[in-house]
Formats: C-alpha cells, structure tokens, sequence
C-alpha cells in the first residue's frame, strides 16, 4: 500500500537560482569593484528591486560568471523563466568580386545540417520503473479550498474553524481510513451514512448485538461531525470520506477497543466519560483524583489495561471528551497517559472552544493533560438528528469527533506515519491560545489543519530506497541551466513528480521541472576590438570581454587570449565563459591553412575544449573553414550546473563539427553562413544520472554591406538560432513517495522511478539583429548601433543597444 499525495509545493520552497538595471549600466557601476563588493551590491539591488534580475544576471555572466553561484543562493528568488533567449551578432566583411559558389554551396550544407528541425526519434526508450501501486481514490475535487467551502460545509462553523477545506484542497479527505465510535449508536437509515458503515464489524451492547440503531441522538451527532458524508444536503463530516464502525453502548470499553482492532479501526472517538454524583448531580471524575498509577490501573482494571496494550501494538490511537462539568482537569479516561505515560501518542484529550476561538464555560481545561490536550470547536455545532435533518449540539463531545476527523485527514493523506507522529504534528501545528506555549486551560491549542499540511522543518530529498538513506537539503538543491539544454531538462522533467521529505518524515510532491532556473542567453553586447602593434610580430588585442596577445610568424600566428570567450562568435562561447584559450594558425598556401584551438576553464568553469580545423580565406574575405572538435567538462553539462540531489560528480564530453563560409554577393557586400552540429553524453549521480545522444544544432546566416548608403558605415544584417538540443535521452531517477506503515510500525520505504525519456525537438530560438557601426581610423573612435528581438514561439523580445568607443 503507497501513500497518495496532491501537495504541490510552490517554487519559493525550493533553493533558488537567480535573476539582470542595464548590463552596460552595471559594468560601469562596477569596474572598480571587486568580486565580493559587486555581489554584496547586486544582492542588494535584488532585495530593493527584484526585477533587476535579468540584468544582473546578465552582467555576471558575461563580467563575473564565478560569482553566479553565491548570487543566486543569497537571493533565493526563483524566477520562472518562460522565454528562452538567444544571443548573436553580425560580422562585418570587407567587399570582394569574388565568386565563389562552390565555397557558398559547402556553406550552405552546413547550414541546412544546423537549421534544419531535429529529429525526435534517438532510438532510445523509456526505460520500466517500479509500479507505484493503486493509491487511495481521490475523488472528485479541486485544489482550490474554496471548492469546498459549500453551504453544507458553512452549517457546521467548526469546519472553517479547523482549516478543514485547506486540507480537503491537498487530498486528505478521509479516503482509506476507519473511525470507530463507542457512544449511543447511529441513525442507520440517515443519508449522511450512506455506504459508509460497516455493519459487520459493528456491535450493540444494547439488547441485540447486530442493532446499532440510536435511540438517544447523541451517537448520531458524533458521527456526523467525524465523517458525515458530502452530499450537498445538510452538513458533512470532517473526514467525509472516512467509514465508520459503530459500538452501541458504553458499558464495555475494552470490548469495544478490542473489535476496532480486529475491525481495522485507526482512530476511536469517545465523546463520554466517567462521573459521580456530586450534591445530587453527576460531575466528571478527573485524572487528578488519582495519585498514583496504582490508583488508576484499579480504576480501570486488566480488560482495559490489556485492550489499551493491544491498541498500541495496533497503532489505534483514542481520541477522549474532556467532560462539561467546568472544572480545571480532565475526565480520567481521557487523562490516562497522565499517569501511565507508555501510552503518550496513543490518546487525545479534547476540549471544547466557541466560535471566537474562547474555551467554553462548560468545558473541563487540559489541566494536567495539557501535553497531550487539543481544542476544538464544541459550542452550536450543526451536525446530523437521529430520524433526519440537522440540529445544534454543544459539549465535548461535539469537540472530540472534529480531533478524530483530523486525525483521519491526516492519516489518509500520510500512511507512512504512526499514531504518535500523526498525534505530535496536530499538536505541533495547533493554533495557540491563552497564554503563550503549552497551558493548562488550551492544551496544545486549537486543531489546526491548515497548518498541519505544511512542510515542517527543512525540506530534504531522499537519495536511497529508505528514509536511513542520505538525504540532501531542497533549499541545496537545483539546476541551473543553460539556454541550450533547459528545453530538454524541461521535456525530461515534465509531469514528473518529486517526493520530498520534512522533519516528520511525511512525504510531500513537487513538479520536478520546478528544479530548472534557466540562465538566458545574454542579449548581443557591443564592444570594439583594439589592436595595438608592439612590433613586427606582436599586437595587443583588448576588448569588453578580455584580453590577449599575438604571434605573427612568417608561416604560421598564434594567439593567447584571457577572460571571456566571445558568445557572438562561438556558439559554445554562452555556455563556456570564463578561462582562457589559445590557438595557432599554420599556412599550408597563401589561401589555406591548418588551425587548432585549445580553451580551459576556471576553477568555477572547469572545462576543456580542443579543435583543430581546415580554413580556406581569399584576400577579399570569400573563404570555407571546418573545424572538428571536442569538449569535456566537470561539474557541468554544456554549462548548466546541477546542485545538490540534483546531480553530483558529473562529467560531460561534447563533440561537434562546425562548418561556416562567406561569399561575396554584389558590391560591397558579403554573405557568411555557418552552422555547427554537437554531440553530448554525460554521466553523475543524482536526480538527472545522464544523458545520451544529445544532439545539438546552431546556425547563423548574415549579410554585411560596407559603405552603407554611401556613408563610412557598415550595416549587419543577421539571423541566427544559438545551440538548441534537438534529440537524444535524458535519464532520471525520482523518489516518488512513501510506503505505508504496517500494524503501528513505521515505514521507512521510499519508492522510485527510474526510466529514459526521449528528447524530442522543441521550438527553436531565433535571433534577428540589425547592426550598424562606424569607425575611423584616424581618430580611433567606433560607434556601433545595434537593434533586433528574439523570438521563440510567439514570443519576441525587442533589443536595443548603443556603444561609443574612443582609443587615446
């Protein structure tokens, strides 16, 4: 048997990533700043403004990636994340009357390979995970408390009162729980019992054993508070769909403990108690008039004592009426752990509150039992008249059955728990009343099921098949995702669900995909490339995202290169950001030459990435390069890193082609096209444990016109998709919830799901971008206008940007 749960937690429970004022404003702002002043700055701008966080974010990635990580973990502000934005920029070319159509023809290949819609189909198939069992049915309903705030719900105040449609909201309705009742019996032919008695199992101390019949009224009551059933007529129960077991009589409560056992029973409510005739009135008798546990166990005697035993061994707990004769302690059958603490957990008191929430003159108070004592609304409650209709009742007895419906929410909605840890979360979770703490006229405080379905404590997820097994904090856990594999991470994920725990062990679902923060591609960023001659063989080349130098040989140049690959250039370079590269070109002709490249991470970016590559270029700019490649990383996956239970110890290897070519069409006007195709696999431990054949696509198609209009400007015009995983297999590992406690034991079962989800292609992104840019020469200035949007779907998303540069 397997717990059913409809919990879902909202995003703000789970650890979060991050969020970007203007990028260029804050480069400004900051230049000075160190690593640790500009985060302490932009957590700060995060906490007055949270929308700062797309340009924050962009900021860091593109200025201080290793920051990222202690950025989001100090904001811990998801922001979801609908459009996935690419970034791009257009060349410009010098003009040639070059016709080079065969170079254009190769191009285009590489284009089309780049562009063209992936396919879905990987081979692969989702893999058998266990069978989660059938669950209880949960009905029909909504996750909406108002659903259930019905007229027949609004008769009965203390439904409200309790918090009882919040918890009807999450699933916990009394499905698969039994209640048993010693009192006077039930109205069995009133509609609110349809279908929901067990006749079998039920029992008249009253003349004939098999007649449960109410002839007092009182039973009936009782009965429609705990489980009346919803059918828009009258008032419903607490756990509405709960069943019942009724006990006719009260003359044998060892009797009646004993059959709720042997009947299934998992919560027995008794709404009466013990008096004595006190000046000609019958006044309860309470626990203090016992001194001793001697005294007690002489009062009730070896059938109880052993049928109370034999509860405890069965984890049936009993829920006991304080008692209306308004004295300061409680009824001794409802204060029995007072004095024989080996049965803490296994008992309730209940007394009884008005509609303000004020104890009720008639009331007995907690008293000594206020460690185990509960309030509950007992004052005009409406429930169901022995021969039909409704009617009000007052009394601790009318407290008692809305504490045994709760307890049967509860346990319908967590199996997995036991009586004494179902007992301390609605004592845990009560509403305080009187004065601060636990006291000794409220107890614990008001029944509180609102709060009672909350998360309590930290949240963790467990990594094994039990709760012994390791388990990782959520607020440490998450992915932060790049553009390139959110999609597929989103797809993997999507309608999965994950279990997570709190500190009472109860397990709690959330969509899985609610894990993935996406990092968007950052916007184009202008910046100008300065050259400085050294000498004959070396120049110092600077730019807004770093910096390098240049070998010129006879035959052969090389270049080392520190700080930030350019995401314009590289379409690995969104993902692969901070290190530095170096690479070396060897002439094979005039027009063609050997070229390898080589680029290592940081230690916040650990990566390498290795090419080398054939490259045929015409005076003119008219020219074909090809370059092969590969790409390894720890810790990250095409630079999206996995946190906590989500992964660990991850290594990933990419491979990739890129193939791009440039043709001069007309005057003063070139073509470049290019595309790159990829190929990753990855491997960890965690919630995502791999990837297989992830087959990544990115294309660009540009044409630049120099001299623009006749003016000293040149005009970009580009169109491009940045990489996009487009097929292959992401394979998951999720717990998924809790087995259920077997006679009073508690489980310590975790299920799982383990399968392969085939990544099929999704929308891609695309970016148009119009560039404009001026130089001279002579004076060393450049200004360069920039403007597009990137759409994907329906979605656009406009940009514009201005930069003007100036060389002393």
């Amino acid at each position: 048997m397997y717990s059913f749960k409809r919990l879902t937690l909202t995003t703000t429970a789970i650890v979060t990533l991050a969020t970007v004022v203007s990028a260029n404003s804050y480069s400004d702002q900051l230049a000075s700043h160190s690593d640790q002043q500009a985060l302490k700055f932009l957590v700060n701008e995060h906490v007055r403004d949270p929308s700062t966080y797309e340009d924050a974010n962009e900021y860091i990635t593109l200025n201080r990636p290793g920051i990222m990580e202690e950025y989001l973990h100090q904001t811990r502000n998801r922001v979801p994340v609908r459009t996935r934005e690419s970034s791009s920029k257009a060349g410009a070319g010098e003009p040639s009357g070059t016709d080079l159509m065969v170079v254009l023809g190769i191009a285009g290949i590489g284009v089309a390979i780049a562009l063209a819609d992936g396919g879905g189909d990987s081979g692969a198939s989702p893999g058998p995970g266990p069978n989660p069992g059938p669950g209880p049915n949960p009905g029909p309903g909504s996750d909406d408390p108002t659903y259930y705030q019905t007229p027949e719900f609004k008769r009965n105040n203390g439904l409200s009162l309790i918090g009882a449609d919040e918890r009807y909201a999450k699933g916990g309705q009394g499905q698969g729980i039994k209640i048993s009742i010693l009192d006077s019996g039930i109205d069995i032919n009133n509609l609110d019992f349809l279908g929901k008695i067990d006749f079998q199992n039920s029992y008249s101390y009253v003349g004939n054993p098999s007649n449960i019949s109410d002839t007092h009224g009182h039973g009936t009551h009782v009965a429609g508070i705990a489980a009346g059933r919803k059918d828009d007529r009258g008032t419903h129960g607490v756990a509405f769909r709960s069943e019942l077991v009724i006990f006719k009589g009260i003359g044998n409560w060892a009797d009646a403990i004993n059959r709720s056992i042997d009947a299934g029973a998992h919560v027995m409510n008794n709404s009466w108690g013990y008096v004595k005739m006190v000046n000609g009135e019958y006044v309860t008798i309470p626990i203090t008039d016992f001194t001793s546990r001697s005294q007690l166990e002489g009062a009730l005697g070896p059938a109880i004592i052993n049928a109370l035993n034999a509860a405890k061994d069965a984890d049936l707990i009993s829920v006991v009426a304080a008692g209306n004769s308004s004295l300061p302690e409680v009824g001794y059958n409802a204060g029995v752990p007072h004095l024989m603490p080996e049965y803490d957990g296994y008992f309730i008191a209940a007394v009884a509150v008005d509609q303000n929430k004020k104890i009720a003159g008639f009331s007995n108070r907690c008293g000594v039992a206020k460690d185990f004592c509960l309030a509950a609304p007992g004052v005009r409650i409406i429930s169901t008249r022995n021969g039909g209709g409704v009617t009000p009742l007052s009394g601790t007895s009318m407290a008692a059955p809305h504490v045994t419906g709760g307890y049967a929410l509860l346990k319908s909605q967590w199996p997995e728990l036991t009586a004494p840890q179902i007992a301390q979360i609605m004592f845990d979770t009560a509403e305080d009343l009187g004065d601060p703490g636990v006291d000794d006229v409220y107890g614990r405080g008001l029944l509180n099921l609102a709060r009672a379905m909350r998360p309590a404590g930290e949240l963790v997820v467990y990594q094994g098949n039990t709760t012994k097994s390791e388990a990782i904090p959520l607020a440490e856990t998450g992915i932060i995702a790049s553009s390139a594999l959110t999609p597929a991470l989103n797809q993997a994920l999507a309608g999965q669900t994950l279990m997570v725990a709190d500190a009472y062990t109860r397990g709690f679902s959330l969509t899985a995909s609610a894990l993935v923060s996406e990092i968007k591609a950052p916007k184009p960023r202008l910046t100008t490339t300065r050259e400085t001659k050294v000498s004959d063989t070396l120049t110092i080349m600077r730019s807004g995202r770093s910096m390098g130098l240049r070998f010129d040989g006879d035959v052969s140049t090389s270049e080392v290169n520190f700080g930030n690959t350019n995401p314009d250039a590289d379409p690995f370079g969104q993902l692969l950001t901070e290190g530095y590269s170096f690479g070396h070109r060897f002439k094979l002709t005039e027009a063609m030459a050997l070229t390898t490249d080589h680029a290592i991470g940081s230690s916040t970016n650990s990566f390498t990435k290795a090419s080398v590559g054939l490259e045929a270029k015409d005076k003119d700019g008219t020219g074909l390069s090809v370059q092969f490649g590969l790409i390894e990383e720890n810790g990250t996956v095409l630079g999206s890193r996995f946190f906590g239970a989500a992964g660990q110890d991850g290594r990933s290897s990419t491979t990739f082609l890129e193939i791009s070519g440039s043709v001069v069409v007309g005057q003063s006007t070139l073509l470049t096209v290019s595309g790159t195709q990829s190929t990753t696999d990855f491997q960890q431990a965690g919630l995502i444990s791999g990837g297989k054949n992830l087959m990544g696509r990115a294309g660009k198609v540009s044409i630049s016109k120099n001299r623009f209009l006749g003016s000293a400007g040149t005009m970009s015009l580009s169109v491009s998709s940045p990489l996009h995983i487009t097929s292959g297999e992401i394979s998951i590992d999720l717990p998924q919830d809790r087995v259920a406690a077997e006679a009073g034991r508690e489980s310590t079962g975790v299920t799982r799901t383990s399968q392969t989800v085939d990544i099929t292609s999704s929308v891609r992104p695309i970016d148009v971008s119009l560039t404009y840019q001026i130089a001279s020469e002579v004076a060393g200035s450049s200004i360069v206008f920039n403007t597009g949007y990137r759409a994907r779907g329906g979605d656009q998303n406009p940009y514009f940007g201005f930069l003007v540069s100036y060389r002393f």
